[in-house]
């Protein structure tokens, strides 16, 4: 008796710990949407003001590319290199996955942008490019 609960105890472990490493390892591997951005030093609005505009795509089995419509982006901002993301602002694409913002550059010092998407729909999170904003 007491060897078939031993068995059946190391069974269901080994159960669980397949399991654990199973769900980890899908979590990783999860594909991930196409960001294109325009860069805001060429966009200049007015003296501290740049424009970001972007595409988010997501892309399909077949090869095609489907837009990220009527959906949310963040805008997430830092203001050095150890310094950790904070978000800024939440963005909805458009029908066809377009998304338009404005941000700024500092009087003095420099600040990282980039915009990211959550994961979700079988998708996982999704960062765009770093854009560095100044003046010299």
């Amino acid at each position: 008796m007491r060897t078939l609960r031993t068995v059946l105890a190391a069974l269901v472990a080994a159960l669980l710990v397949v399991g654990a490493l199973s769900t980890s390892a899908g979590a990783g591997s999860q594909p991930k949407r196409i960001i294109e951005e325009i860069p805001p030093k060429t966009k200049q609005v007015s003296y501290n003001a740049f424009k970001l505009k972007g595409t988010v795509m997501e892309p399909q089995l077949d090869g095609t590319l489907l837009p990220y419509a009527e959906q949310k982006v963040k805008i997430l901002k830092k203001k050095c290199g150890t310094c950790k993301w904070k978000t800024v602002k939440k963005v909805k694409t458009n029908e066809s996955g377009v998304f338009k913002t404005r941000i700024y550059a500092p009087d003095r010092g420099r600040w990282k942008w980039r915009s990211k998407v959550d994961n979700s729909n079988g998708f996982g999170n999704t960062k765009g490019k770093v854009w560095t904003l100044y003046f010299d």
